[in-house]
């Protein structure tokens, strides 16, 4: 053959191998990882290698798992992957390596992975499995997704598929959620558990949104529990102090409800602080308040019952007393809340503490509980702890009951409730003694010849 024909018969054959390169790679499309060395995958494909190397005890054959092009069935290796994640027992471990497995796989496989979910009987590991794939599905698809989830015949799995699919078309299109449940329900209290799971999920990436769609809402108490909600959010990733700027961004009407979420997270390290801000900013609001001064109570109760009693009047003093009282005694016993007692009362504020100090006593010193009782001011509710406390000591030790109640009870209905009426003594006999020629007649007859003569 000539140098000619021997070059023409080399460019065949290189153009021969270009085709069937190009053939080969629309035939076999091998994904990311195929050599087996990993070192194109992705942070999530890395997660999802390990998570199949741990669980089957085997090498990841990625190129398998990746490809686009076997089928829809699921490769075996991820089936061993994912019965073997179906029986850890921990709820907590089991959800993680089901993140990572579900984030890690192309979209095939997800849609793979949920119809083998399907064949399996509902229970609570499946059920998370089934959860997270529907999740990772409505982030690519919501749409899709919502259209499967609301086509399930059961309606344990139906509600479980529509939260999951919420939660994450909500990450990627919260408005385009947040309509679909308004179109389903017609009405938004009928729609509160779906919503919910939308603004909860906006609170940590889409704060503008979150605050959209709560101006959107109805005043009412659902708009509260979402302001806490979204507060809440804000607080995992700003410290109190800094949230207080996003407050003005809440409807009016819930700013209280998102402050005193604010509050209750500020006072666990600086309690004094965050009462006297929440009064100070909400100061007709009393609801919050209590929660904020049990975490002072707990540092220093002197200082928080000071504050509570210099500061506040009537009811709103009673009910912060109250809270305070039920803390103290929780945190260090009778003692120091009755000398605290001593020393500023008697007043009508008090009666709620003296109330709980009373029954708390009752269960170790009855006696001293009955005093405490009659400290009470106000005369009805004073009876009735006398009752109460009364009532408790003759179930529990009787014959000390029996032997003391009588000169400890003050008030007549607590007497007449509790001590045995005294009976009226019986007349004593009179002897009658019959004297000669008594006839006896009994009182409504009388002698013949007194009656008179007879009638004519």
């Amino acid at each position: 053959m000539s140098a000619v024909m021997l070059g023409l018969a080399w460019m065949v054959s290189l153009g021969a191998v270009f085709v069937l390169g190009i053939l080969s790679a629309f035939a076999f499309h091998l994904g990311p990882g195929a050599d087996g060395s990993g070192s194109d995958l992705t942070m999530d494909q890395r997660e999802l290698m390990l998570v199949i190397e741990r669980y089957t005890g085997q090498a990841a054959d990625m190129g398998a798992i990746m490809s686009v092009s076997s089928g829809d069935g699921l490769p075996d290796q991820l089936e061993q992957t994912l019965r073997a994640i179906l029986r850890v027992p921990n709820r907590d471990e089991r959800d993680r390596v089901s993140v990572h497995l579900v984030r890690g796989l192309p979209s095939r496989n997800v849609m793979a992975v949920i119809r083998f979910m399907q064949e399996i009987p509902a229970n609570p590991a499946r059920d998370q499995i089934f959860g997270r794939c529907l999740e990772s599905w409505a982030m690519e698809d919501g749409r899709r997704a919502i259209v499967f989830a609301t086509s399930l015949d059961a309606p344990s799995e139906k509600e479980l598929a529509i939260q999951s699919v919420l939660r994450g078309w909500s990450r990627v299109e919260p408005s385009s959620a947040w309509g679909w449940v308004l179109e389903q329900t017609g009405a938004t209290r009928r729609a509160e558990r779906w919503l919910a799971i939308i603004v909860s999920n906006l609170g940590s990436v889409d704060l503008a949104t979150a605050f959209q769609l709560l101006e959107q809402m109805p005043d009412s108490s659902f708009r509260n529990q979402m302001a806490e909600v979204v507060m809440e959010q804000i607080l995992f990733v700003q410290t109190p102090r800094e949230a207080i700027d996003w407050l003005g961004e809440f409807p009016p009407s819930s700013q209280f409800a998102a402050a005193a979420v604010l509050a209750q997270s500020w006072s666990v390290t600086e309690p004094e602080s965050a009462a006297k801000w929440l009064n100070q900013s909400f100061s007709a609001e009393i609801f919050g308040l209590s929660r904020v001064l049990r975490e002072w109570v707990y540092l220093n109760p002197e200082a928080a019952s000071g504050w509570v009693w210099s500061t506040f009047r009537g009811n709103a003093r009673r009910e912060l007393m109250d809270a305070i009282a039920e803390e103290w005694i929780t945190n260090d016993g009778l003692t120091p809340l009755a000398n605290w007692l001593n020393s500023h009362g008697p007043d009508t504020s008090l009666d709620g503490a003296i109330t709980q100090l009373a029954l708390q006593t009752a269960n170790v010193d009855p006696a001293t509980a009955m005093v405490w009782a009659q400290s009470i001011l106000d005369e009805d509710n004073r009876s009735m702890m006398e009752i109460v406390i009364g009532r408790r000591w003759i179930r529990e030790a009787p014959e000390e009951a029996s032997a003391h109640l009588p000169g400890l009870l003050q008030s007549e209905s607590a007497r007449a409730a509790l001590l045995e009426p005294v009976p009226e003594p019986e007349p004593a006999p009179v002897d009658y003694v019959e004297e000669e020629g008594d006839m006896n007649f009994p009182d409504d007859e009388a002698p013949l010849e007194d009656l008179g003569d007879p009638v004519q």
